[in-house]
């Protein structure tokens, strides 16, 4: 157990480091000028590696009875936070999902993430064979509901992903599998309610443009990005046009550095660089999996199993985006992708999976 995580701790550290050179490497060329952004980009990327750093070593070092007790009180916290980030925000594309803490955009629903899998451990650990009842699971979900829908007012792709954990767990946890007969289609009329509501008409535009981005009516505007995600991810070929060497991330693929990095990568190191990084991704997942199979406590075991899915599922929609599988959600390549908030939650989630793990460990 000791090897597998040192080894996974590794591959973590690995994809951090590898994804704030390749965020240098493209917000570099994306600023007016480089002399006058140098000071700037570095004080930004020491504030996100340290917040990310404390996010880890506090996520480590937490006593998890403690976050276990207090899950009500998080979901209580974190329904304030993203009740104010909706009338406080401060709005970037579009989108009203940051709060401005001056030293960093601090994005609540990142960490609704976290707070979600501690909620859902709690409950079904507590309610042990009782999750299978009807009456339970929509319990669950009354509360997941009211976080995913103060979420997807403004980030349905965050939304898609909480979704998607939260029934995977209760699906783990014993669910009747009947009851998706009864979820399914309330999700479905959900997800068509968010996409159709007022003032998010780019949500139906992304849907349109999905079938054919690089056509003459999507190309410069709602298919843009995906368009342009296939020009770098064939042009990268074996091996790649070399690091720094990008044609398409010089102002041709808007905000590349965040939820469009990997085709930079495809572009820069090939199918050999794009390969490796999904293998590594695949390696995290098959020792979070080895992780769940060796635990004994029953909320370790739904937390840690509830964080691997998550990941596994941000990272499974993220490549199906740039590769132009599903329409465009906004969603981040954990750990390399820019953006302190992501950078903190996915950390944090690490440390818990680790904390968890070392702690029966011990015993």
């Amino acid at each position: 157990m000791e090897k597998a995580v040192k080894l996974y701790f590794s591959i973590f550290f690995l994809l951090v480091v590898f994804g704030m050179v390749m965020v240098f490497n493209v917000k570099m060329f994306n600023v007016p000028s480089a002399e006058a952004s140098l000071l700037p980009q570095i004080r930004g990327f020491i504030v996100n590696f340290a917040f990310a750093g404390i996010a880890f070593i506090t996520a480590y070092l937490v006593n998890i009875s403690w976050l276990k007790n207090s899950s009500k009180y998080l979901v209580l916290f974190i329904i304030i936070l993203l009740i104010a980030t909706l009338i406080i925000g401060t709005t970037r594309n579009g989108a009203k999902r940051w709060i401005d803490l001056h030293f960093m955009m601090l994005q609540p629903s990142e960490f609704a993430k976290i707070v979600t899998v501690i909620y859902i451990s709690e409950v079904m650990t507590k309610k042990g064979e009782r999750v299978q009842l009807l009456k339970d699971v929509l319990s669950i979900g009354v509360v997941v509901v009211s976080i995913v829908g103060l979420i997807a007012i403004e980030d349905l792709g965050t939304a898609t992903i909480i979704c998607g954990t939260a029934m995977l767990m209760l699906l783990l946890g014993g669910m009747r599998k009947k009851y998706l007969l009864y979820l399914a289609p309330l999700a479905v009329a959900a997800f068509c309610v968010m996409v159709f509501m007022p003032g998010k008409g780019y949500r139906i535009a992304r849907l349109q443009s999905f079938m054919d981005p690089c056509s003459d009516e999507y190309r410069f505007d709602t298919g843009l990005q995906q368009c342009r995600a296939q020009v770098a991810l064939s042009t990268g070929g074996v091996t790649g046009v070399g690091f720094g060497n990008s044609t398409v991330k010089v102002k041709d693929l808007p905000e590349s550095q965040t939820d469009f990095i990997f085709p930079i990568i495809g572009e820069e190191f090939g199918f050999v660089g794009a390969v490796a990084v999904i293998l590594l991704f695949m390696a995290m997942f098959a020792i979070g999996t080895y992780f769940i199979l060796h635990l004994h406590e029953t909320f370790n075991f739904y937390m840690v199993a509830g964080f691997v899915l998550m990941l596994a599922i941000q990272v499974i929609i993220n490549l199906l985006v740039v590769s132009s599988l599903s329409p465009n959600k906004g969603v981040p390549l954990p750990f390399i992708s820019y953006g302190g908030s992501a950078l903190a939650s996915y950390s944090f989630m690490v440390g818990l999976i680790l904390n968890a793990v070392t702690s029966e460990s011990r015993r």
